[in-house]
């Protein structure tokens, strides 16, 4: 981290900022889009990855009491997603394995939901008719989702997003409560399993918790109270599309 220059710092700075804002927006924490940034700048992921799980943590908060505040949120869903990831997002922090296939697998899965949604975008309205919730079904989904944001180091957000739409449980909008809420519980796992001492050596990145809380603060705003659901729906497949093609470029070097 020292060897980036003031100029570097600037660009981490706006990027942070702008990856809060479109990724809160939506109720995700944004570490994927973090990560791309530092990764921009030569900074390992293995050295940034508690400073963005902290980042994660408190821009998803944020999503998270913005979206509840403004009723999209339903505690029944999040709470059984969340009693099977929490545990498998600690087992996933201790696993150490090459991701080169992970990344391979989930990029293509991400940019594809991304684009398909997309597509359908306009059909994400608040009217849209509901699914009957399937709890054993849900278990099963947060204990993979739950080891995966584990295993890569982000909320998993991301993740349950697409997981939402596709299976139609709750509104569009309230999809973002429930994945803000289920990035802060797997984050903070996640932080829990890496340990105590790598908190402490977190170092100069904890300075991105600055621009990150701005930009979720502003981003949230818009995607909780003014965005329609079609351009909330929009936004995350953005979001998608995103993250999924990051994923892509890393399997690909």
């Amino acid at each position: 981290m020292h060897d980036l220059t003031t100029l570097n710092w600037m660009f981490l700075l706006v990027a942070v900022f702008a990856v809060a804002f479109f990724y809160s927006s939506v109720g995700h924490g944004g570490a994927t889009g973090y990560l791309a940034a530092l990764a921009l700048l030569g900074v390992a992921p293995a050295s940034a990855r508690v400073a963005v799980l902290i980042t994660n943590v408190l821009v998803a908060g944020v999503a998270w009491w913005r979206f509840w505040k403004a009723g999209h949120f339903d505690c029944r869903v999040l709470l059984t997603f969340a009693v099977a990831s929490i545990p498998c997002a600690f087992l996933g922090s201790r696993v150490h394995v090459s991701p080169h296939t992970y990344k391979l697998v989930l990029g293509a899965v991400l940019s594809v939901a991304g684009v398909v949604l997309l597509l359908r975008a306009r059909w994400q309205t608040e009217d849209v008719a509901l699914r009957k919730f399937l709890w054993p079904l849900a278990l099963i989904v947060g204990a993979v989702l739950g080891f995966l944001a584990g295993l890569t180091g982000i909320g998993g957000g991301v993740f349950l997003s697409p997981v939402l739409y596709l299976f139609r449980w709750v509104k569009p909008k309230t999809t973002g409560g429930i994945a803000a809420g289920f990035i802060v519980v797997n984050s903070i796992a996640g932080l829990v399993g890496a340990g105590a001492h790598a908190i402490a050596n977190a170092g100069p990145l904890l300075w991105l918790t600055l621009p990150a809380v701005i930009g979720a603060l502003l981003g949230t705003f818009f995607g909780a109270r003014r965005w329609s659901s079609v351009t909330f729906s929009r936004v995350l497949a953005a979001v998608l599309i995103f993250a999924g093609g990051k994923l892509l470029l890393e399997a690909a070097n």
